[in-house]
């Protein structure tokens, strides 16, 4: 929840970003992408207490049961068109379930990413659990 608030006080600067990035509008950026990342951001943050570890029933005699641990490491390639977007679709889940994720923005759109894993930095995230590789991508 912390990273959600950060992102909406540094939406100026998120929104320049974005804008540059990509030429998008610095009003779409400003009024929808980027609030739309801390409302995604917030939404997973909700639910990253919901996992219980219960077992369900199911037909047949079968049981089904879910586990609250982390399955690793998640790489994520982002494309040019909607980064932001796209950072927090993935990255969102992602560390709500306690993995560590590699993420590697278009070459042609880092700024945004760069900026996001600064922000996560500030938010309390520990070094190494989102990680942020930049360059061509053969």
């Amino acid at each position: 929840m912390k990273f959600a608030d950060l992102i909406e006080q540094n939406i100026e600067e998120l929104a320049t970003l974005e804008a540059i990035n990509g030429g998008k509008l610095f009003s779409l950026c400003k009024f929808m992408e980027v609030p739309g990342a801390a409302i995604t951001l917030r939404y997973y943050a909700g639910a990253a207490d919901k996992i219980y570890g219960t077992v369900l029933k199911l037909s047949k005699g079968q049981q089904g049961y879910t586990l609250k641990e982390p399955i690793g490491v998640i790489g994520a390639i982002l494309p040019w068109n909607f980064p932001t977007s796209m950072f927090f679709v993935k990255a969102a889940p992602v560390l709500a379930a306690g993995c560590t994720m590699v993420v590697k923005p278009a070459e042609q759109t880092p700024l945004s990413a760069l900026y996001y894993a600064h922000l996560a930095k500030l938010a309390g995230i520990p070094d190494g659990v989102l990680n942020v590789v930049n360059g061509f991508g053969d």
